[in-house]
């Protein structure tokens, strides 16, 4: 293996107070993190010496705790190699939402894995503090209670299942700085409530008394009021709770419904120009199955924008509105015709059906494009499966073809629509069709 793409989740914190201070500096704590379906994206190569590129900011090379961490690595491993290291960053910066660490991880874990995994992953987490105090977290993933200076690690019961809205203003906080400001304004003399009801929380899997308990000391040394000010529409547009996570800027809001979530979303959005929806996930840093797939189209360099968002229904949802049959997988792809329109096109095997109709209707899809046979050997050259509309996103001007057949039973697929992360692509329609000529006029590429 000479390349790899790791995806690399962003945390938020239920739960963060400062308990002490050691002699040389650093702060002991009491956090409870859970990692969310929010992902930068880390693509490492083979190379004589270690680099590390940016997609955002200026934290190319040296600059960059990933550079730290491939140093690390090689030093530990005996291994004379180096690393190219790209990092799409999607992960809002000075935050509190863990970016940098889980770009560290990422690498870790990526480097390992290229190397025939020579390290355990206690070695991978010892390396890793070494990098951040959040290092080994982002290696984990999950739910965990963090102590000491954060590195030392506790599995809790899973978060319940809920959905995510995230502002990040348009200025930020440094931890250092946070942490400063903690120390010469004397916070430690605040009242300091117990993580015991909120680990309770988890324990019975209960969202509304979680929300109930969710603590960040830090919020006290950010003085912009738009922090209170975000908490408070998020409480006005159904959040059950919200707080800052970290060391801030970032502000979550818990929504116990998509529909809430997704209005909330949509109205901070005309307000602040980073907003996020998501929903808990228990990964850490993990192997990307969609990177084969964008590393192919740079080298036939198409143009193509990567868009993640989380499903707008699970399973379970859709099962109680009666419009999904479960055991249809596929790949999924966005595209724009000539005509602008945007387009979802996702090739699936299996023999069950949806109720098209009813999903349709449910979801308010207005434009939607009705496939043929005919037009699919035109412009594909594909006559096999059969072709209908199909409205699983959100969206009342996308159009979708779904084609279903059950030779493609054997491909892999890059994930399971709709219950969990959905990666897509924006093409324009000749785009799609170079992909395909390239690859023989054939359908296999896409399924990757």
């Amino acid at each position: 293996m000479n390349s790899i793409g790791i995806k690399a989740p962003a945390k938020i914190n239920l739960f963060l107070d400062i308990t002490g201070k050691l002699d040389n500096g650093y702060h002991e704590i009491a956090s409870v993190m859970q990692t969310i379906d929010l992902f930068d994206y880390v693509s490492i190569e083979k190379a004589d010496k270690i680099s590390v590129k940016c997609s955002k900011g200026n934290i190319d090379g040296e600059n960059n705790i990933a550079y730290k961490a491939a140093k690390l690595f090689f030093e530990n491993t005996g291994i004379d190699s180096g690393a190219d290291i790209f990092i799409d960053k999607r992960i809002p910066m000075q935050a509190g939402m863990a970016g940098g660490s889980a770009d560290a991880a990422a690498v870790l874990y990526g480097l390992n894995r290229i190397f025939g995994e020579p390290l355990s992953v206690e070695e991978l987490c010892r390396i890793g503090a070494k990098c951040g105090a959040d290092v080994p977290f982002s290696l984990m993933g999950g739910t965990m209670l963090a102590e000491g200076i954060g590195d030392k690690l506790s599995p809790l019961p899973s978060m319940p299942d809920c959905w995510l809205v995230i502002v990040k203003p348009d200025f930020g906080m440094s931890t250092p700085e946070s942490y400063k400001y903690y120390d010469e304004h004397s916070l430690f003399a605040l009242e300091h409530p117990d993580e015991q009801n909120l680990i309770h929380s988890l324990e019975e899997s209960d969202l509304s008394s979680l929300c109930g308990s969710l603590y960040n000391v830090l919020e006290h040394t950010v003085e912009d009021p738009c922090i209170g000010e975000i908490k408070n529409e998020m409480l006005k547009l159904g959040a059950l709770g919200s707080m800052m996570t970290g060391s801030g800027t970032a502000v979550y809001g818990i929504f116990d419904s998509v529909h809430t979530a997704v209005a909330a979303k949509n109205s901070l959005s005309e307000k602040y120009s980073s907003v996020f929806l998501s929903r808990p996930t228990s990964l850490g840093a993990c192997f990307d199955k969609s990177y084969a797939v964008y590393k192919r189209l740079d080298e036939l360099d198409i143009k193509f924008e990567r868009v993640d968002h989380p499903a707008v229904y699970t399973m379970e949802e859709m099962d109680s509105l009666g419009i999904f049959n479960k055991g249809v997988v596929g790949k999924n792809l966005f595209l724009r015709d000539n005509k602008g329109h945007r387009h979802f096109l996702v090739f699936v095997f299996g023999d069950k059906h949806v109720n098209l109709e009813a999903i349709q209707n449910e979801l308010g899809i207005k434009h939607v494009s009705f496939g043929s046979a005919e037009r699919l050997d035109k412009y594909l050259g594909l006559t096999k499966g059969s072709v209908s509309p199909l409205g699983v996103i959100n969206d009342t001007t996308a159009s979708v073809e779904f084609i279903i057949d059950k030779e493609f039973a054997e491909y892999p697929c890059v994930g399971v629509h709709p219950n969990q992360n959905t990666s897509t692509v924006w093409l324009s329609f000749e785009d799609l069709m170079k992909v395909i000529k390239e690859n023989g006029n054939k359908i296999d590429f896409i399924n990757i």
